[in-house]
């Protein structure tokens, strides 16, 4: 390949030379002899040489380019650029970039083929031995001294995210160039700070386009409205001179109405007014919605909220020898009733609205899981039942279905037998095989009636004890266990 013999190396006036490319119209060329880039200069006018400027065409001044390269410096091992990062750097700075130096140990696997591609898009490749920053070394070694082998450097790019890079962009600031810093920031998104103005634009690696900032971002939304609107509006327009053709053609008068349908049917706007029309009827429907409400009952403290909930369990239908029911059928009642659920009525109240600790540490209630299941069954705890019941009995409205114990007074044996009944039953939830220990039943039975068993049995003029009590009756089935009994109620088939 022959040059002209005026073409020589500005560095050592070599004349042994390679094309290199031809970024922004111009010619590059690469001395073999030192490795050293430029760009073909531009003939020089000659003296004398007429111009001649045609009248009728205006004549234009461009902007002399400004004179000076713009040099990129890679560490491979830490940052990676395609062709098109490549690209957005070199629109960033007003200076030609012409040198492009890589650094890395191109004896990495990893870096196997991407020499070869970076060779191929002008890239100077320097090698560094393996080590822990070695490429970071030997970037800041040449760096430091790039303006004095490329005396026409005005700008520099520093391509990578290690801190150590830091000094070699004080040190090239220091020199008079214009630092550009490009850092890997996370969601493959590249950081180009001007260490001089301190502007930092970004550019999305997986979009493969510049980030806007805010304010470009919503101007660039607003012009996309206004292209829109204007859009819509000459559509329109248009369907509205359809229409009138229309009627002078045909001979007709269409309605006011009957164009409108026609511009819906015929526009590509159809879903703009089908929107309108479904929000419209939305907001009918949330005023008539609102319009029939009616007030519902409050809940102020933790205290009412457990009482209401006591009175719903208490009213729920259950099976015989069953006081669990589902905590879920709970939650439906209670919503239908205060217009809430129940978790959210213990948020407002500034509780823990999750409702399974809930009721597992409330000492008025028992929940257990329900068999091969995760949901939860709930129920009075024994000491509140009579509680409920005497609210239940004095309600004016009297709940079915509902195993209900005497109030203060038990007034017979029976009576008697059924209280236990409820206790048991509540505690045995939580046995494994459904006994109780007596004494337990005793404890219990106290905190409900405020009398023990012994003092019931005397009132009652019952002869012989508890136990004795328990063995004469069909509904109990006892157990000895050591020297203590245990008590279940009986399966009664």
């Amino acid at each position: 390949m022959t040059f002209d013999l005026e073409m020589k190396c500005p560095s050592c006036g070599s004349t042994s030379l390679r094309k290199n490319g031809r970024p922004n119209n111009r010619q590059r060329y690469r001395c073999k002899d030192c490795g050293r880039q430029f760009m073909e200069k531009f003939p020089k006018s000659k003296i004398g040489q007429k111009i001649s400027v045609s009248k009728s065409e205006p004549t234009t001044l461009t902007e002399a380019p400004k004179t000076g390269i713009a040099i990129l410096l890679l560490d491979v091992e830490n940052l990676k650029i395609d062709v098109n990062t490549e690209k957005f750097l070199a629109n960033i700075s007003e200076y030609s970039l012409q040198v492009k130096i890589a650094f890395a140990n191109w004896k990495n696997s990893s870096l196997s083929k991407y020499d070869a591609e970076l060779f191929e898009r002008g890239y100077q490749l320097i090698h560094v031995p393996e080590g822990k920053n070695s490429a970071d070394a030997q970037m800041m070694s040449m760096g430091a001294a790039i303006g004095r082998q490329y005396s026409d450097a005005k700008a520099v790019f520093v391509c990578s995210s290690d801190w150590l890079l830091t000094h070699l962009c004080n040190s090239l600031q220091n020199q008079g160039l214009i630092v550009y810093r490009v850092r890997r920031q996370p969601d493959n998104i590249l950081s180009i700070e001007n260490r001089s103005t301190l502007e930092v634009k970004h550019y999305s690696l997986k979009m493969a386009t510049e980030i806007p900032q805010l304010e470009e971002f919503v101007e660039q939304i607003q012009q996309l409205l206004q292209v829109e609107n204007e859009s819509i509006s000459r559509r329109s327009s248009e369907l509205s001179i359809i229409a009138s053709l229309l009627e002078k053609r045909c001979e007709i008068s269409l309605d006011r109405g009957y164009k409108q349908n026609l511009s819906q049917v015929v526009s590509e706007d159809a879903e703009i007014f089908a929107a309108k029309n479904i929000a419209t009827k939305l907001v009918e429907n949330e005023e008539n919605i609102q319009s029939k409400k009616v007030d519902l009952p409050e809940i102020n403290s933790r205290a009412e909220f457990e009482q209401e909930v006591m009175k719903i369990i208490s009213n729920i239908p259950v099976k015989k020898n069953q006081i669990f029911v589902d905590l879920k059928l709970v939650d439906e009642k209670f919503m239908a009733i205060f217009g809430e659920d129940m978790g959210q009525v213990l948020k407002d109240l500034k509780i823990n609205n999750d409702l399974d600790n809930f009721f597992k540490f409330s000492p008025k209630f028992r929940v257990k899981k329900k068999p091969r299941s995760k949901e939860y069954q709930v129920a009075i705890a024994a000491q509140n039942i009579q509680t409920v019941n005497s609210q239940i009995i004095s309600s004016p409205e009297p709940a079915e279905n509902v195993p209900t114990v005497n109030s203060q007074i038990i007034r017979s044996p029976k009576e008697l037998e059924q209280g236990l009944v409820n206790i048991i039953e509540v505690l045995a939830a939580h046995a494994p095989h459904g006994y109780i220990c007596i004494s337990i039943i005793g404890t219990e039975f106290k905190k409900q009636y405020r009398h023990s068993i012994t003092t019931i049995l005397k009132q009652l003029k019952l002869s012989g004890k508890f136990l004795d009590f328990l063995k004469s009756s069909n509904a109990f089935d006892l157990k000895k266990v050591g020297n203590k009994y245990q008590v279940a109620i009986a399966n009664q088939e």
